[in-house]
Formats: structure tokens, sequence, C-alpha cells
């Protein structure tokens, strides 16, 4: 487990930032943790789009399109409760003159965007290799997590919010003042109104490292060994003499 503190001390003189500051001397303090975790699940998303002169064609090429997905996503024991389909967007393509104005309608783009829920990882590589071959399939992107998270970022928020206590104590003492309490506090994941007033952007770490199983000659499925999941804590003491 990695820990990075930043810190701020400020008074209630000093000139207003972007958010209100307390009327009382404080210290600001900034505590981060992270912590690389091993994913055992993963969310697929892509689009099938098609275009065609005519829309009836594109919707009969997406319809056609669908169903084999579909197919592949079942071959590969996916549930239709993993699947979501989102509504079929339909545009149109036209001819544009040399000042851009529009002319006539050269076709029709549909698109359709699908997202998958895969509780194991067992099966993506798979997966993914079918759905890289398919037909009309494009945007493929994969966002993998951990059935863990609440559990990590419990025991993360705890961690930053420890160091980010002592290192408050720490400063105070330097500064021969006494921590009385604490007036607020946030982590990265809300009240994000807070940051301006700390002067601490609000970023949550999200890397992962990749490792590449080839999956084909040409194509390869890139199968992440962990993600890092981070949380910041930010806390402002009271201060007394």
């Amino acid at each position: 487990m990695k820990f990075v503190l930043a810190v701020a001390l400020a008074l209630s003189s000093f000139v207003s930032l972007a958010s209100p500051l307390p009327d009382f001397p404080f210290v600001a303090v900034t505590g981060q943790s992270s912590k690389q975790v091993a994913p055992d699940s993963v969310t697929v998303t892509f689009s099938i789009t098609t275009f065609h002169q005519t829309a009836e064609v594109a919707n009969a090429q997406l319809s056609q399109a669908s169903t084999k997905v579909l197919a592949v996503l079942k071959a590969n024991g996916v549930s239709d409760e993993q699947v979501t389909a989102y509504e079929l967007e339909k545009s149109e393509k036209r001819k544009r003159d040399d000042n851009y104005n529009e002319l006539e309608i050269l076709g029709y783009d549909l698109n359709r965007r699908f997202e998958v829920r895969l509780s194991s990882l067992k099966q993506y590589p798979t997966l993914l290799a079918q759905l890289y071959a398919a037909e009309y399939v494009h945007n493929l992107n994969s966002v993998f997590d951990t059935s863990e998270r609440d559990v990590v970022e419990t025991a993360l928020i705890s961690a930053a919010a420890a160091q980010a206590r002592k290192k408050a104590e720490q400063m105070a003492e330097g500064l021969g003042v006494k921590i009385h309490s604490v007036f607020a506090f946030n982590d990265s994941g809300s009240f994000s109104s807070f940051f301006a007033t700390f002067g601490v952007s609000d970023s949550t770490l999200v890397n992962a490292e990749m490792s590449a199983s080839r999956t084909g000659a040409a194509q390869q499925v890139l199968v992440p060994q962990f993600i890092e999941i981070s949380k910041t804590v930010n806390v402002i003491y009271k201060i007394t003499p």
C-alpha cells in the first residue's frame, strides 16, 4: 500500500479562495492511499454500426449483425441479464458543396451500443477475439474491476485518513498549536466543491499494468495483471493556540 501526502496551512485572514473559507484558524490536510488489486470482472462496451443508401437496408444489416453478436455472447456463456442494449441511433449522411451546405442524402448511419458485464474473466479473451472479428462491430472498450472494491476502498479511506491525522498533528506540534476538532472532510468521490477550497484537484487513479495473451495471428487481447485503486481524503481541522 502506498501513501502520498500533500499539506496546506491556512488562517482565516487569508484571501478567500474559490469557495468560502472557515472564519477560524484551521489546517487543511490531504492524504492519498492506493493499492494494486487483481481484477475479477470486466464490463465490455461496443457499438454495431451500419450504413446504406436506404434506411431499410441499413436497419436489416444492423439487425442481422446484432443477431450474430448475441449468438456469440450466448455461446460464451453470457446470459441476457448480463447484456444491455441501448436505443437505436439513426442519422443522415448528406453530400456537401464547397461551402459545406447540405445537399442530397447519401445514406443512413444506424448505430446501437451494447454493454456486457462479465463477472468472470475466464471467457473474456475468447469473447473479445470473436467480437473483434465480427462484422459491423466498432468502439470496443473494456473496464476491469474487482468484486472487493468496497472493502478495498474502505481500507484505503481509513489508511489515508489516519495518515492525514498524523500529518496534521505533526504540523500542529511544530507550529506550537493544537488540533481541536474536525470541521469538514471528504473523499475523492464526494463533496467535489470542497476541492476548490482545499486547492486540490479531484483525481482518482485507475492504472492497470497489462499483459498480452495472443488469441490470434493478428489480434492481441489485453488482460490486466492488476488495477490500481486510489482514494483521497481531505480534512479541515480546527486549530487552537
